[in-house]
């Protein structure tokens, strides 16, 4: 075989695996894109049910019904406020205090 088919073969494969690497780095971006929601959304979930997590939340509600009593009518709006955002989403259940669970489902409404 002569150098030059040699040389070439050699910058075909060469070009071919630099190819070959592209379309599966492209693909694992995909696989990235499509499972790294899924998986955020499952870490998500876990803290959110974390002890931790819960009783840090527990401790917040607890100190805006202290803030919420001491305040004025203005205040207490903007406390509730805060609480209706903060608490959005946060299981009303998980509070084993019934004055601080009712103060949450009264202030959010529901």
């Amino acid at each position: 075989m002569s150098k030059l088919k040699i040389f070439g073969i050699s910058v075909g494969v060469l070009v071919g695996m630099m190819a070959l690497i592209f379309i599966l780095e492209l693909f694992g971006l995909g696989m990235f894109k499509f499972f790294e929601p899924k998986r955020e959304n499952i870490r998500r979930e876990i803290f959110e049910n974390t002890q931790s997590y819960t009783h840090g939340k527990i401790q917040d509600l607890a100190k805006y019904y202290e803030e919420y009593n001491k305040a004025d009518a203005d205040e207490k709006e903007t406390i509730k406020q805060l609480i209706i955002l903060r608490f959005a989403e946060f299981d009303a259940s998980k509070v084993n205090s019934a004055k601080l669970q009712n103060f949450l489902r009264n202030t959010r409404g529901y």
